[in-house]
């Protein structure tokens, strides 16, 4: 079931994770062969703030959203 308006669920917070570390990955990947694969706080630090960034953006949307996608729609009221 999907969560309400203005709620989480552990269902949202397992798929901001997996967000978090797809973006992270393609993120880490992208900066690791544009670096010469260098693995230095200056490479890691955007993968790190990439997937963070990805997450949160994630969890805010699930708050903003009701049980049926509707972003800053109440739930509906059962007749």
């Amino acid at each position: 079931m999907k969560s309400k308006f203005l709620a989480l669920n552990w269902r949202d917070f397992s798929r901001g994770l997996l967000i978090a570390f797809l973006t992270a990955i393609l993120t880490g990947v992208i900066n690791i062969l544009d670096a010469g694969a260098i693995f230095t706080w200056e490479t890691l630090k955007p993968v790190l703030i990439a997937g963070i960034s990805a997450a949160l953006s994630y969890l805010l949307k699930c708050l903003a959203t009701n049980s049926q996608d509707q972003i800053f729609k109440r739930e509906p009221r059962l007749a």
